[in-house]
């Protein structure tokens, strides 16, 4: 019973992510990653630290309007103390002064988690894109 217990954990840490990113609020974002993470955004970029990676999402998603990041799909393998999930991206960005209305982003999120005093965390991450569309609403 205790895995269903950490996979769901394990969940809600990706799920607040998502939260943490549209909210545009940083703090919460910090509470999904351990201090000395790495994440591999592929063409976004690749950084190494927690500060460095949410300095980098406030940087990203500063000039943009509303997003919408949806996260699915979730497969979680629970080893102990460390985990692996991979789930489903199907963001929506709205990008106007850019001259589009929105960006369209699906892709994939690999991540190793560890369990850490404060719960589950995401010590590392890459994303897969595989669509990257710009669209006029």
């Amino acid at each position: 019973m205790e895995v269903w217990h950490d996979v769901l954990e394990i969940r809600a840490v990706i799920d607040r992510y998502a939260t943490a990113v549209d909210r545009r609020d940083w703090e919460l974002a910090r509470t999904c990653f351990t201090e000395d993470c790495t994440a591999d955004y592929g063409r976004s970029g690749s950084w190494a630290g927690r500060e460095v990676l949410v300095t980098a999402l406030d940087d990203m998603h500063r000039d943009l309007g509303p997003t919408m990041h949806r996260i699915t799909n979730h497969d979680v393998q629970v080893d102990g103390d460390t985990a692996t999930a991979t789930s489903y991206l199907d963001a929506m960005l709205q990008v106007e002064h850019r001259g589009f209305d929105l960006l369209h982003v699906l892709g994939r999120y690999s991540d190793l988690l560890v369990r850490t005093e404060d719960g589950w965390r995401i010590s590392v991450r890459r994303v897969d894109t595989y669509l990257f569309r710009r669209e006029h609403a």
